[in-house]
């Protein structure tokens, strides 16, 4: 293979990251094939001679965005600059996009992401190895401190209204020694708060023998032990599936405090009759005995939850038990979404559709009862003190009050996906661990004095 010339490069290119973390772990893995080929990171989307858009297209007011977001970048790109899009909406629309958007240079299918440099970059460039400022293959586009970790690729729930294995493909474990090793170097190049993914993370397993001595297949409680072991200090875990889901193992690594006592569980919805119909294989005994047995635990559990509301034939009765299950466990984190009949659906073929006017008087009665909820949930920890992690300095101008410095989160708020910690008292650089006292709580931030550098 040809050296490349350290001296040259072919370009600069410039994402803009739509979509899941999952996404943009794909799209860090992309930016690391261009840094290999010499390629640099452009600060500016005005000066990139490459952009890349990653897309989303889990539903279809995702695909929307992301088409409104190719087509604003087409109609103020320069003559010279090329444009890339990548990702889910490619997979699932193919060739359609090419006659929709003829302004895009190069499509790639999830699948094809990785290959991205390659299609992009001079044949008289060669890639060198490692690629340069990479970690892990992968160019992070979080802050440095944190890093997602994907176990897993594809999912074989087939739930109802899902269009996930038809775009990603049926489920593929990774192997744990691999992913161990990319947490090892993750953390090695100082990441200290791993953020465990997948379509469906309970779903992982080794294979028979590994790591266990005894011919067992490794699951995802013993898989975590292995990541905890490469040193980071926090360990997120997002996309359980409540079917799968060992409340009192999970509550064993959060007593050891091998994980943060943060779960992300989305049920969907708490319906037995709906939950059948969605495909969802648990129903509201299961759901209650899983909440019930974490909150009962004397963890101080943070909980997150994504649900649904107007799935066809859900009635009144349906939709007061999904209320009732939110209001009696407190979730201190809920997304609510709104049903789509996505396309090559089994649930775009159901009957019994909701009006369009029930489901945003549902999804408004949900989330007015929830912005209570976190309301309560954060405020009682007012008074008290809670170890941050500081994540960004703000300038003059995005400070909601004067002596706020930066942004930081407790364990119980998940980058980008919960609120945040307003930090003011002695100002830390981002990554750095501090002791805080807490201040105020609003809906879904809190405010905090920092009081203690943790390192």
């Amino acid at each position: 293979m040809k050296e490349a010339d350290p001296g040259r490069s072919p370009g600069s290119y410039y994402f803009v990251n739509l979509g899941c973390p999952k996404n943009l772990v794909d799209a860090e893995r992309a930016a690391a094939g261009l840094r290999a080929y010499g390629w640099d990171e452009s600060p500016s989307i005005h000066d990139a001679d490459l952009i890349v858009v990653t897309t989303c297209a889990f539903i279809s007011l995702a695909e929307e965005e992301s088409v409104e977001v190719i087509l604003g970048i087409a109609a103020a790109k320069k003559p010279s600059q090329r444009l890339a899009v990548l990702g889910c909406l490619v997979s699932r629309e193919g060739s359609e996009l090419e006659s929709l958007l003829p302004e895009v240079d190069l499509f790639l299918t999830v699948g094809e992401m990785a290959g991205l440099a390659d299609r992009v970059t001079e044949e008289d460039f060669a890639p060198s190895a490692p690629a340069g400022g990479g970690v892990a293959g992968r160019m992070l586009f979080t802050p440095p401190h944190i890093a997602y970790l994907k176990i897993s690729e594809g999912c074989s729930n087939r739930c109802a209204y899902c269009t996930i294995p038809d775009i990603r493909g049926e489920l593929r474990n990774r192997g744990a020694r691999d992913i161990e090793s990319e947490a090892g170097a993750l953390v090695s190049a100082g990441v200290r708060e791993l953020v465990i993914v997948a379509q469906d993370t309970t779903a992982w397993e080794g294979e028979p023998g590994a790591g266990d001595g005894r011919g067992e297949r490794t699951d995802l409680y013993r898989l975590l032990e292995g990541i905890a072991g490469t040193g980071p200090e926090w360990i997120r875990l997002m996309y359980l599936h409540p079917a799968r889901v060992d409340p009192l193992r999970i509550i064993g690594l959060a007593e050891r405090g091998v994980i943060l006592p943060y779960l992300d569980i989305p049920v969907q919805h708490a319906s037995g009759r709906i939950l059948e119909r969605m495909g969802r294989g648990y129903g509201l005994e299961d759901l209650r005995r899983i909440f019930g047995t974490l909150r009962s635990s004397g963890v101080d559990f943070v909980l997150r939850t994504t649900v649904m509301v107007g799935f066809p034939g859900e009635s009144d009765s349906d939709f007061r038990i999904l209320h009732d299950f939110l209001d009696e466990f407190s979730l201190d984190h809920v997304g609510i979404f709104e049903f789509s009949p996505e396309r090559g659906t089994g649930a775009a073929l159901l009957g019994e559709r909701v009006p369009e006017r029930t489901k945003v008087e549902r999804r408004d009665e949900l989330i007015e009862l929830q912005m209570d909820i976190s309301h309560e949930r954060l405020g009682s920890r007012v008074g008290g003190r809670e170890t941050v992690i500081v994540d960004e300095l703000l300038e003059a101008q995005e400070r909601p009050l004067p002596d706020v410095w930066g942004t930081g989160r407790f364990f119980g708020q998940s980058y980008e996906i919960d609120g945040v910690t307003f930090l003011s008292g002695t100002e830390l650089a981002p990554g750095r661990f501090a002791s805080a006292r807490i201040l105020e709580a609003e809906a879904y931030d809190l405010f905090a004095s920092v009081d203690r550098d943790l390192g």
